[in-house]
C-alpha cells in the first residue's frame, strides 16, 4: 500500500513539475517564443497552437515561414495549408525568411493529379509565395520548384530581397535574372535555356550582387560563352559544373566582374576559364579532382593548362587553400612546374586533406611553384564532419 502511494506521489509531482516547467515556457516574451517556433518547420510551429490558449495565435505573427510539400501526404492538405498560412497570418508582424521547397516529383502528387500537369497543380502556389514576398518586404527566400517559373520576373524590382536561393529553377529563355537589389544568389542545379547559339550573361543587370554561388547547374550546348559580369560581385563559388551532364567542354566561363575579393572553384574537371584581372582577389579556393570518365576522352595537359590559367589569374590572392587532389594534378606536369610562381602577394598557403590521411608529402617543385620557395610552410586543413549549412540555415540565423 506504501509503496503504491509513493508511485502515485512520484507520478503526481513529476505531473506537477512538467506543468511549472510548461508555464515557465508559456510565461517568456512572444518575441522569444516567436523566435524559438522559427527554427520549426511551419507546420510543425502551426501544431503547436493546440498546446494551450497562450500558444493557439502565435504562429500567425512568425517571422520565419518555412513549408516543404513532403511534410503532406496529399496535395489537396498541403494547398489548403499553404493558403490557410498565408490568409490567416497577421499582417502587422514583418516575415524576414521564407524558405518553399515544392517537390512535384513526389509520387503521391503525382497519382492525385487527375490529368493535370503537375506545374499547373503547383504554380497557384508559387504565385501566391511569389507575391507574399514581394508584398510583405520578404529579405531572404529559397525557393524549389523543378519547373519554370513564370512569376519569376516579379521578384527582379523586389527592393526587400537581399538573399535568393533558387532549387531547380528553370531559368526562361533568353532571360536575364535582373535583380536590381539582390546582394547574394544561390543557383543549385538550376538549368539556363537558350532559343539560339551564341554567350549568355545571365547576371549583367544585377547591380548590387555581392555573392554568388553556381552549382550544379545545366547550362545548354547552345551556349558557347557563359559570362559573369555582375559589376559589384566580391564572392564567387563555382561548383559541380561536370561536362558530361551540364556543361559543353566547348563552352568557356568568362569572369568579367573585377571587384571579386573571394573565388572558389570545386568540380570533378576544369573548365576553361577567360577571367579579367583581379586587382581586389584575397582568397582562391581551389579542389578538382578528375573524374574517371574524363580520362581518354580529353587531353589531361588540357586541364593542367586551365588549372595553371585560374591560378595565375588569381595571382594577387593572400591566402590560397587547395586540395590534395589538385596538388596531386600540378606533380604530374613537371614542366609546368618549372614556371614563374602565379602567386606575387601570397601570405597563407593551405592545403585540405582528407580525415583518414595521418600525414602527407608535397614534391618540392610543387611548393616551389606555388610560392617561389622549397622551404614555404603551409598548413594542412582537415574538413570538419559538420552538416553543410544551407543557404536558408544561414538565412535563418540572420533574423
Amino acid at each position: 500500500m506504501a509503496s503504491k502511494m509513493l508511485v502515485e506521489t512520484s507520478e503526481r509531482d513529476r505531473g506537477k513539475s512538467e506543468m511549472v516547467m510548461e508555464d515557465k515556457l508559456s510565461r517568456l516574451p512572444d518575441e522569444i517564443l516567436l523566435h524559438i517556433l522559427s527554427f520549426l518547420d511551419t507546420k510543425m510551429a502551426v501544431q503547436t497552437s493546440v498546446l494551450c490558449t497562450r500558444w493557439r495565435y502565435l504562429w500567425i505573427s512568425l517571422p520565419v515561414i518555412n513549408i516543404d510539400s513532403d511534410s503532406f501526404r496529399y496535395y489537396s492538405s498541403f494547398a489548403n495549408f499553404v493558403f490557410s498560412v498565408f490568409s490567416r497570418r497577421d499582417s502587422s508582424s514583418s516575415v524576414t525568411n521564407c524558405r518553399f521547397w515544392f517537390d512535384i516529383s513526389n509520387p503521391i502528387y503525382s497519382s492525385l493529379q487527375m490529368g493535370l500537369d503537375s506545374h499547373d497543380l503547383f504554380e497557384p502556389l508559387v504565385k501566391m509565395v511569389i507575391h507574399h514576398v514581394v508584398d510583405h518586404g520578404i529579405q531572404h527566400l529559397s525557393l524549389h520548384f523543378p519547373r519554370v517559373v513564370d512569376e519569376l520576373p516579379h521578384l527582379f524590382y523586389c527592393h526587400s530581397l537581399k538573399t535568393l536561393e533558387l532549387l531547380e529553377i528553370v531559368i526562361l529563355p533568353n532571360k536575364n535574372l535582373d535583380f536590381l537589389t539582390l546582394s547574394s544568389l544561390h543557383l543549385v542545379k538550376c538549368s539556363f535555356v537558350l532559343d539560339e547559339e551564341g554567350t549568355l550573361d545571365p547576371f549583367e543587370y544585377c547591380y548590387n550582387l555581392k555573392n554568388l554561388v553556381i552549382s550544379d547547374c545545366r547550362i545548354p550546348s547552345r551556349v558557347k560563352i557563359f559570362e559573369i559580369s555582375a559589376p559589384q560581385l566580391t564572392n564567387l563559388t563555382i561548383s559541380k559544373m561536370e561536362h558530361a551532364r551540364n556543361l559543353s567542354p566547348n563552352c568557356k566561363i568568362v569572369l568579367s566582374s573585377t571587384k571579386i575579393t573571394s573565388f572558389r572553384y570545386v568540380d570533378s574537371h576544369i573548365i576553361e576559364f577567360s577571367i579579367a584581372a583581379l586587382p581586389f582577389i584575397e582568397s582562391l579556393d581551389v579542389d578538382v579532382v578528375l573524374a574517371d570518365y574524363l580520362f581518354g576522352t580529353i587531353p589531361l595537359r588540357k586541364f593542367i593548362s586551365h588549372l595553371i590559367d585560374i591560378l595565375r589569374a588569381a595571382g594577387g590572392a593572400e591566402t590560397v587553400i587547395l586540395s590534395l587532389e589538385t596538388l596531386s594534378m600540378l606533380s604530374m606536369f613537371p614542366d609546368f612546374l618549372g614556371r614563374p610562381s602565379p602567386f606575387s602577394r601570397m601570405k597563407d598557403l593551405k592545403v585540405k586533406a582528407p580525415n583518414e590521411l595521418s600525414s602527407l608529402t608535397i614534391p618540392d617543385e610543387v611548393i616551389t611553384f606555388l610560392s617561389g620557395s622549397p622551404a614555404r610552410d603551409y598548413k594542412v586543413e582537415y574538413p570538419k564532419v559538420l552538416v553543410q549549412p544551407t543557404a536558408f540555415s544561414l538565412m535563418v540565423g540572420t533574423h
